[in-house]
């Protein structure tokens, strides 16, 4: 991207304070974030796709990680499931053949399951999926590329505007198992949250966006 386009971008919100950026813009190593505007598809629950603009909002340039880009949003077609999925799998993929490593932000389960494929495509091999739910993986290599799902309903209810549970994770214990899980993390979805677009958002869209941080992280990272 030209310096004058990226001045032009300067004031929008993007996660984390992160540069904008297009696919043709991705390195090696680098950690590229995307929205998943769709939430009508695997355990649907309505408003879940509006957490990637909530983060955006809340994002502060002050902690910008080193080496991470705002991709923007994917484009999805709900209405059309088969068509949305081939093309969300083929836009992760052609993310992830660049050699950066990505994380969905936003929406259902759905845009775990195509970032699964994705990532098989890639690596010509099943690529573990690892759930933060308490229980950390340690057996897997460093070298093995792993997938971290980050499902925002496993927090506790007192993190939630609308808790699907009472009991559950703090955002701390999710970030903790964030840091230690095993393998090469090569990717990241981020969803289940469908947050509140005003004052009674604020926990937990800060709650999530310390979440993020974490996951970009230890992306950033690469092998654990």
């Amino acid at each position: 991207m030209s310096e004058a386009a990226q001045i032009q971008f300067d004031a929008i919100p993007s996660f984390l304070g992160a540069s904008i950026g297009d696919l043709e813009d991705l390195v090696p190593g680098q950690v590229a974030i995307a929205g998943y505007f769709c939430d009508n598809l695997a355990r649907p629950s309505a408003g879940q796709r509006y957490l990637a603009r909530q983060l955006r909002y809340a994002s502060c340039p002050t902690v910008t990680p080193a080496n991470a880009i705002d991709l923007g949003d994917v484009n999805v077609f709900p209405l059309e499931p088969d068509k949305h999925f081939l093309a969300v799998a083929s836009q992760c993929e052609s993310v992830l053949e660049t050699g950066a490593r990505m994380v969905l932000v936003g929406g259902d389960s759905s845009g775990l399951e195509a970032l699964d494929v994705a990532a098989r495509q890639v690596t010509g091999a099943d690529v573990p999926i690892i759930g933060v739910n308490g229980g950390a993986v340690s057996h897997l290599p460093r070298t093995q590329p792993v997938i971290l799902s980050v499902d925002l309903q496993e927090l506790a209810g007192k993190w939630v505007s609308h808790p699907h549970r009472l009991t559950g994770m703090s955002p701390a214990q999710m970030i903790a198992q964030i840091d230690a899980t095993p393998g090469d993390t090569i990717a990241a979805a981020v969803f289940g949250l469908a947050p509140e677009l005003d004052n009674r958002g604020k926990a937990e869209t800060r709650a999530a966006l310390a979440i993020l941080q974490a996951v970009t992280a230890r992306l950033e990272k690469g092998a654990g």
